[in-house]
């Protein structure tokens, strides 16, 4: 496994901070150094913001034409479809994901960054005219200025694509703070992106952590937006940080998300979709369907053959090719997952499979943990409230629709739920009722760019993808124009 070096990329290049500290990103899978990051301090937040506001005024990003914007990143897709083997390798190695998981991750990835660059030739905007010839409204839409994202760890090129393409397209300079445990591919993004066309200083990049970069960002009078995704604890930090110089904030946060089946949903599919719910990426996802609401006439079967399915995943590092599942992030995570699962046997909850770290010898030293299902949770028991971030689930019946859509919300989360039936009333009602920004029906965490993605309650603010996307990095603006003078 070979070690990689990184520094912050800012003005168009990679740099390594004098004096800086360097953090060795250790793998999840084998306890091997994967890379060597050298962390930005405040020093460097402060000049990559300054280059970002000057090059905003400078206008060779902003000033160019939407659709030449557009051009550019779809150039840069093209450089990031080229170096998928090598991208997915480090995605793979710094976050323990299988080589697949990468792949398909930065798949998608890239296919975000292609639908948010066929925006550039649809900026919205539109004329007010009920008055006749003499007055005259219109309403554009310009670029905020310098945009500041955050992101996770769990899936580090999503959430990045999420963002930043669809900012770029508005005409906006970005500084990044990736996570200091997987900055990798982000770096290297911000190469294929030079390569492409975009101007330096138009995007920075600074690996950091969040008490220092992040905050800076936060405060800083100059940054116009804060866009992060993250857990709801930090999201409230954020928010209070930003409110202090009333700058905008999105926030794709947290989520306790319930898969609802009813009993003449396709069972065989919905038993695939329950799995993937809660042990894609490990279970390290905020859509994680890991509350399974069952209605009570199919709960024993259909428990039976979702455990088989279970059993029948195979955990294992980025070099198998056969592994489902890899490890947790690191070490304090792996421990705050095992707490979960223990708290859950206390409170009285059934283990049906699973339940901690597998035993076999190729896989002690990684952070591994085995998918794991419990029975008989009802909405007093952790496992029902809080996010495990890990592959967990609980299960819960119901007998009516009625009581199906009161436990799906009965949490402060909103993020996304799923709902499982033959009959389109049911879903299309059951969709209608959920307090949820996202719904997915006859399957789960299945989308396609056009669609807007955020939470409700304590999932977040704001909303990426599909031209919602776009509008979040911009702001409107309204002149009226009186085309003759008054009399």
């Amino acid at each position: 496994m070979s070690k990689r070096e990184y520094g912050i990329w800012i003005n168009g290049g990679s740099e390594l901070p004098a004096g800086c500290t360097v953090f060795e990103r250790m793998s999840p899978s084998t306890g091997e150094c994967v890379a060597r990051v050298h962390l930005a301090g405040t020093a460097e937040v402060e000049r990559a913001i300054a280059l970002a506001k000057e090059t905003f005024k400078d206008g060779a990003w902003k000033g160019a034409p939407a659709s030449e914007r557009g051009k550019i990143l779809l150039h840069w897709a093209d450089l990031i479809t080229k170096e998928l083997d090598p991208l997915s390798r480090i995605e793979a190695d710094e976050a323990g994901k299988t080589i697949a998981a990468a792949r398909g991750e930065i798949e998608w990835s890239v296919e975000l960054l292609r639908y948010a660059a066929s925006l550039a030739w649809s900026i919205p905007g539109r004329v007010v005219n009920h008055e006749g010839a003499e007055k005259l409204g219109l309403v554009t839409y310009e670029p905020l200025p310098v945009i500041g994202m955050i992101l996770p760890w769990n899936f580090p090129s999503v959430t990045l694509f999420q963002k930043l393409p669809y900012a770029l397209v508005a005409g906006c300079s970005v500084v990044i703070k990736p996570s200091e445990l997987t900055a990798g591919t982000a770096i290297e993004y911000a190469r294929l992106a030079k390569e492409a066309g975009i101007p330096d200083g138009v995007l920075a990049v600074l690996p950091g952590v969040g008490e220092v970069v992040g905050e800076a960002m936060c405060l800083h009078p100059a940054i116009d937006m804060i866009s992060f995704t993250g857990s709801t604890a930090v999201g409230r930090k954020i928010a209070s940080l930003a409110g202090q110089s009333l700058k905008k904030v999105a926030l794709e946060l947290g989520g306790k998300g319930a898969n609802i089946v009813f009993a003449d949903a396709n069972l065989d599919a919905a038993v695939g979709g329950a799995l993937a719910a809660f042990t894609i990426n490990q279970g390290e996802e905020c859509c994680a369907g890991g509350r399974l609401l069952v209605e009570e006439a199919i709960a024993s079967d259909f428990v039976a053959m979702l455990a088989e399915k279970a059993k029948a995943l195979k955990l294992g590092t980025p070099d198998d090719v056969d592994a489902d599942l890899g490890p947790m992030i690191h070490e304090h995570h792996h421990r705050k997952v095992l707490g979960y699962i223990q708290k859950a046997k206390d409170e009285g909850a059934t283990l049906v499979v699973g339940g901690g770290a597998p035993r076999e010898v190729a896989l002690e030293s990684g952070y591994f943990i085995e998918p794991t299902i419990f029975t008989g949770v009802d909405p007093s028991m952790t496992i029902f409230k809080e996010e495990i971030f890990g592959p967990v689930l609980g299960v819960t019946t119901f007998r009516s629709v009625s009581q199906a859509i009161e436990l799906a919300n009965l949490t402060h989360y909103g993020l996304a739920n799923g709902v499982w039936t033959s009959n389109i009333d049911t879903a299309m009602a059951v969709s209608s009722a959920l307090e949820s920004g996202f719904v997915y029906v006859n399957s789960y965490l299945e989308t396609v760019p056009q669609l807007p993605f955020g939470g409700r309650k304590s999932s977040g603010l704001g909303r990426e993808n599909g031209p919602e996307g776009l509008l979040e990095f911009m702001q409107a603006k309204s002149t009226f124009v009186r085309m003759r003078p008054s009399v």
